[in-house]
């Protein structure tokens, strides 16, 4: 793994809104060009590099094939949920507006080693019904090209190449919106943005988790967390802090994953949110046994490595899980919040 590579994974993985500054343009530019960018109506958007295969398209795709047109550039990944719950109002502009001169290029770079595979992007791509060009940024050349910092990200290209807004994270769709109909011509035409595309995050209150060993572990310290393989017991009384997890097991503190050694292992997580989505894999399929704020058992099956929402919920606050499984191999990467 590349370290400069390892150490965007490392640093950010998504913007939630607020942590950006509404006003905020052309931030993560290389410093030159955002020097230049504060007395021009935009900088010049680099090419794509380094793309090893594209999706959704017979041919590769370049920005100066599409000068002319109106671009947005997306930066995603497809565990993401954030970069997932994007994806509705990208296809819906790609369809109204793309007879217009709108093209939206996704540039799908990877977080995790499971990401880099095609055929997982491909299922993703088909299970989300993208219908835009996907380019694979697996060397991160194109997301250094652009010196980009953020899951999801959004470029606005007009129709002269120039990069004239940038976005990241969520919160922004309906200013994206505008400023696209603006690009195009068709500000002013009628009504636009629906309901949902820019959800309120602001209550949630639990950060993204990782159980890799590259990143510092949240696990909870009584528990004497260490790297490498060990034996893990669920202690007395209702579990982790707020934030923390316990293990019960033998588990490995592989890189980018924890992995279930034992024949049988559990975890017990205490979060404040409404939803919980988990990053996992496990070896054919594992039947996950969870439970939420002592309710009754749910099963849920994981198999391919992707994102599975465990917790739906609608009430914001702080919540307990409890999963157990009994498939060794199992892999958990993160978790995050909704």
């Amino acid at each position: 793994m590349a370290p400069d590579r390892r150490e965007n994974r490392m640093q950010r993985r998504t913007i939630l809104p607020g942590l950006l500054a509404a006003g905020a343009m052309l931030v993560g530019l290389p410093p030159l060009l955002r020097s230049a960018a504060q007395s021009a109506r935009g900088v010049p958007a680099p090419e794509f590099a380094g793309i090893e295969g594209w999706l959704n398209t017979d041919a590769p795709i370049s920005l100066s094939a599409l000068r002319g047109k109106v671009v947005l550039v997306d930066f995603w990944t497809y565990s993401c949920i954030n970069c997932r719950r994007t994806v509705p109002y990208l296809n819906r502009w790609q369809a109204e507006y793309g007879p217009h001169g709108l093209q939206i290029i996704g540039i799908h770079t990877p977080e995790f080693g499971f990401e880099r595979v095609r055929h997982n992007v491909a299922d993703a791509v088909r299970e989300f019904g993208i219908r835009y060009p996907v380019g694979q940024d697996n060397g991160f050349q194109t997301w250094r090209a652009w010196s980009n910092q953020a899951w999801p990200a959004f470029y606005l290209v007009d129709r002269e190449g120039r990069i004239v807004l940038l976005r990241e994270g969520e919160g922004h769709a309906r200013e994206m919106e505008g400023a696209i109909r603006s690009l195009l011509g068709l500000a002013g035409t009628g009504p636009f943005g629906q309901p949902g595309d820019d959800p309120d995050l602001t209550q949630i209150r639990s950060p993204e988790i990782y159980f890799g060993s590259q990143h510092p572990t949240p696990q909870d310290p009584a528990q004497s967390p260490r790297r490498g393989e060990a034996e893990y017991a669920f202690g007395p009384g209702r579990g982790p802090g707020l934030n923390q997890y316990q293990l019960d097991g033998r588990w490995v503190h592989e890189v980018e994953a924890l992995v279930l050694k034992s024949a049988r292992g559990g975890l017990r997580l205490r979060f404040s949110a409404a939803k919980l989505h988990l990053v996992a894999a496990a070896p054919g399929s594992a039947a996950l046994r969870v439970t939420v704020d002592g309710d009754a058992e749910r099963t849920i099956e994981v198999g391919r490595p992707t994102l599975t929402t465990l917790v739906d919920g609608t009430t914001y606050g702080e919540h307990w899980l409890a999963m157990e499984a009994a498939t060794p191999g199992l892999s958990l990467f993160s978790v995050t919040f909704g």
